[in-house]
């Protein structure tokens, strides 16, 4: 057992994006599929994320987790716009918790079944240190 909550570590990262945040607005939601009722894409990009998989090499001092990302938009340009946008904060960066993020899927369009909401697919494998 690790004593770090790593999906806590990459919301609180995402959430001190200022470029990612100016788009998002709270609009990140952690260990969830879908956005919480009442949210609509037409008020602006949403993303969901959570653990989909990975290793723990040494879980006492670090995790390595994969992460699911479902970026929400109003059409499938602004979706893939929200995803580029990930990317961009988020790819390739690192701070006290997070010694390394790389992308291992390329953003794929998709469609909410019952909503019928547009997304981009993407997933992210995280190196975050055990004792945060």
């Amino acid at each position: 057992m690790t004593s770090v909550n790593e999906t806590k570590v990459v919301l609180d990262f995402l959430l001190a994006q200022s470029a990612l945040t100016a788009i998002t607005s709270t609009r990140i939601w952690s260990d969830v599929d879908e956005p919480p009722e009442g949210y609509k894409p037409s008020v602006g990009v949403g993303i969901c994320f959570k653990v989909r998989g990975g290793v723990d090499h040494d879980p006492s001092v670090i995790v390595d987790p994969s992460f699911q990302f479902k970026v929400y938009g109003a059409t499938e340009a602004i979706a893939r716009q929200g995803a580029r946008a990930l990317h961009d904060n988020f790819d390739g960066l690192a701070n006290k918790d997070i010694l390394t993020v790389r992308r291992e899927t390329l953003p794929v369009p998709l469609q909410e079944p019952d909503a019928g909401w547009t997304y981009a697919l993407v997933s992210y494998r995280v190196m975050v240190r055990s004792n945060s």
